[in-house]
């Protein structure tokens, strides 16, 4: 009897032990999907010192807090706690790993480790390339993709969005409609969130009518909230209302209810004069459901009415707004300038400057804007001075739009001459800062 409970001690050890580190992997699990990764940071140093030892569950959650967080230092910690550890080689935690240096904006070291990798399913592949992707690096995403494709790895959805994100640097409907090829032959052209991708892609490339034709081929049956928002947003892109709206009527024919976004897009598209009934309409739709409280509904909801000409509405919206940011204010002034009330723009502009918001480039460009339409001398010489006070006349945005005043009538040789001045003044600062040094 006393051999047999003996026998089964260890055993019931080892389940202890199992369950222990399951309950901690839950909570850190847990703590990362809702977003907390500080919080499942501290519990996985609480389960170290209570002597639970981490699993090839654990790592995978603890990576993806660290690339959540950004954080290099506490990423390199994992790793070396990985390394320590028997799971250094398995595929799940390498590519957890992978994607945590992506995210902390490491891709040498991210691609070090991919290389090594003795092993590599699609999602180590896709994580690469989405990392490439995102950072612009074309020719690094197709070399991979090549190498991919000749290590016999069958490509999926994430694949194709992974290349078409690269694509979007390029904004060439050439590639993307490669890519879009591609999604077709491998069959995955018409899942819902490819198709969403690509028809925003195509729309921010310029091409409307295939971001069309990609939604029409999604049955209607699988259409989601996020692709009628993808379609609305393209409409909106080349400023088609009316088109907007026609497929805003289709979506809430097909039992969608729309979201902040949907709002936002919609109003987007309305920039004209005589598209404003269609823009009391949405606004009207917008406090039904309850999104006009939505600081950046009531900002597009300014530019809205300030671009179909009624600046009043828009000033009357500014002034009900309590919780103003710096694009609520450049949103009015721009509206104010745009139509050459420089007054009311520049007395905005002392006001919000009072109201201890700092004037951004924006804000500053739209004054200049509306001093180029109005040709206000001497307004424009005071922005020219604020912009050196500011450190904003280094910015070649800025010089170019204070030459363009020139078209205004302003005197813009003292302006040249002043760019010159600075630019010289400049130069001279870092060469006796290189020569202290």
């Amino acid at each position: 009897m006393v051999r047999y409970s003996c026998s089964v001690t260890p055993h019931l050890n080892r389940f202890s032990n199992f369950l222990a580190v399951a309950m901690w992997n839950s909570s850190i699990r847990e703590a990362v999907n809702h977003g907390y990764a500080q919080k499942a940071l501290i519990l996985f140093r609480q389960m170290k010192r209570n002597g639970a030892k981490p699993d090839n569950s654990t790592y995978p959650f603890v990576a993806k807090a660290c690339a959540k967080l950004a954080h290099l230092l506490q990423s390199q910690i994992i790793h070396a706690h990985v390394v320590k550890s028997w799971f250094q080689s398995n595929i799940f935690v390498q590519t957890a790993m992978v994607d945590m240096y992506i995210k902390c904006g490491r891709l040498d070291d991210a691609y070090n480790l991919f290389d090594t990798m003795p092993v590599k399913d699609v999602a180590s592949w896709n994580a690469m390339l989405l990392g490439f992707a995102q950072s612009g690096f074309l020719d690094r995403v197709f070399c991979l993709l090549h190498q991919m494709r000749f290590a016999g790895i069958r490509l999926d959805s994430v694949t194709v969005l992974a290349l078409t994100h690269a694509i979007l640097h390029t904004k060439s409907p050439k590639f993307l409609t490669c890519i879009h090829s591609l999604g077709i032959q491998i069959g995955i052209n018409t899942d819902v969130s490819v198709a969403s991708t690509l028809i925003a892609a195509y729309a921010k490339c310029g091409d409307l009518g295939s971001a069309e034709m990609v939604f029409n081929e999604v049955d209607a049956g699988l259409r989601s909230l996020v692709s009628w928002n993808s379609m609305i947003a393209a409409y909106a892109k080349f400023t088609r209302c009316i088109k907007a709206i026609h497929c805003y009527k289709r979506m809430l024919d097909d039992g969608f209810s729309p979201d902040v976004s949907t709002i936002l897009n919609l109003l987007s598209s309305i920039v004209q004069p005589e598209s404003l009934f269609q823009g009391l309409l949405i606004h009207s739709h917008g406090v039904k459901l309850g999104c006009d409280s939505d600081i950046c509904v009531v900002n597009t909801l300014i530019s809205m009415y300030s671009k179909c000409g009624d600046v009043d509405s828009a000033r009357f919206l500014f002034d009900s707004t309590s919780d103003k940011t710096t694009v609520s204010w450049t949103v009015m002034i721009s509206g104010y300038a745009e139509k050459g009330h420089m007054n009311e723009a520049s007395a905005l502009f002392n006001t919000m400057e009072t109201a201890g918001e700092k004037p951004d480039l924006v804000t500053v460009l739209s004054l200049i804007s509306g001093c180029g339409k109005t040709g206000q001398l001497e307004l424009g010489k005071w922005i020219d001075s604020y912009a050196i006070s500011k450190g904003l006349k280094d910015e070649v945005v800025v010089q170019n739009a204070l030459i363009d005043i020139d078209h205004a009538g302003v005197n813009v040789y003292d302006m040249l001459d002043s760019l010159t001045l600075h630019s010289k003044q400049r130069q001279l600062t870092d060469s006796e800062e290189n020569f202290a040094m």
